[in-house]
C-alpha cells in the first residue's frame, strides 16, 4: 500500500513537472510571437483648413504634443501639408521630450535647448495629403513628446489649420509655433499630426504569467 502511495505520488509530481515545462514553453514562444499591428498614438485627423493655412517654412515650426509609453516602437511620423508659395521641398520631423536641456517647459522654451529623440526627413512632392517620414524610435521613458515640422530652406508649405484641437481618433494634448525666434508658443488651432507606433503586447505576457502562477499553485497544491 505503502508503494502504491510512493507510486502515485511520484506519477502526480511527473504531470505537474510536465504541466510547468509546457507553461515554460508557451512562454517563450509567446515572447516571440509578432507583435500587434501597429497604430496610433497621435492621431489629429485631416485638418477642415477653417482656421486657415499657416506657412511652415525655415522661419516657422510647427510642433504637436502627444502621450508615449516606454518600450513602443514608433515607426512613422506624418503630417498633413498642401503645396503653399512652392510645390517642393523637404520637410524635417522632429520628435522632442517634453523637458529641455535646462530644465524648462517645451513652450517657451528654444528649438536648440530641446532634447532631440529621434529625426526624420520627407520630401513633399506637391500634392496635398499626408507626407510620412519611416523612423525606428523605442522610448525608454513614459511621458509627453513634441512632435515638430521643419524646413531647412526658405520653401514655404501650407499646414491647414482646424479650428478644434480635439480632432481625430487619438487627439494631441497641445499645439505650438515658432517663428525667427524658435521660441515655441501654444496655438489653439491644431495641424494634421500622426505618430505611429506598434503597441506592447502586455496582454499576452500577463496571460501566460497568470497561467504560470496558476499552474505552480496547483501542482504545490496536490503535492
Amino acid at each position: 500500500m505503502r508503494g502504491a502511495n510512493v507510486t502515485k505520488s511520484l506519477g502526480k509530481s511527473y504531470r505537474c513537472g510536465r504541466l510547468l515545462q509546457a507553461l515554460a514553453a508557451a512562454s517563450a514562444v509567446g515572447a516571440f510571437v509578432p507583435c500587434a499591428h501597429a497604430s496610433f498614438v497621435l492621431d489629429t485627423g485631416r485638418p477642415t483648413g477653417t482656421g486657415g493655412p499657416l506657412v511652415l517654412s525655415s522661419a516657422d515650426s510647427l510642433a504637436g504634443e502627444f502621450a508615449l509609453t516606454a518600450g513602443e516602437d514608433v515607426t512613422a511620423l506624418s503630417a498633413w501639408l498642401a503645396p503653399g508659395t512652392t510645390a517642393s521641398g523637404t520637410v524635417t520631423f522632429t520628435v522632442y521630450s517634453n523637458i529641455g536641456n535646462t530644465g524648462g517647459n517645451f513652450i517657451n522654451g528654444r528649438a536648440g535647448t530641446h532634447i532631440t529623440e529621434v529625426t526624420g526627413t520627407a520630401a513633399f512632392s506637391g500634392t496635398t495629403g499626408w507626407l510620412t517620414a519611416n523612423v525606428n524610435w523605442t522610448p525608454t521613458s513614459s511621458g509627453d513628446y513634441w512632435l515638430a515640422l521643419s524646413v531647412a530652406t526658405p520653401t514655404g508649405l501650407d499646414a491647414p489649420l482646424e479650428t478644434s484641437t480635439r480632432t481625430g481618433t487619438v487627439p494631441a494634448l497641445g499645439f505650438a509655433s515658432a517663428g525667427t525666434s524658435n521660441q515655441f508658443q501654444s496655438m489653439s488651432n491644431g495641424i494634421g499630426l500622426e505618430v505611429t507606433a506598434v503597441p506592447l503586447p502586455a496582454g499576452a505576457g500577463l496571460l501566460l504569467s497568470g497561467l504560470g502562477a496558476l499552474g505552480f499553485w496547483s501542482c504545490k497544491r496536490r503535492r
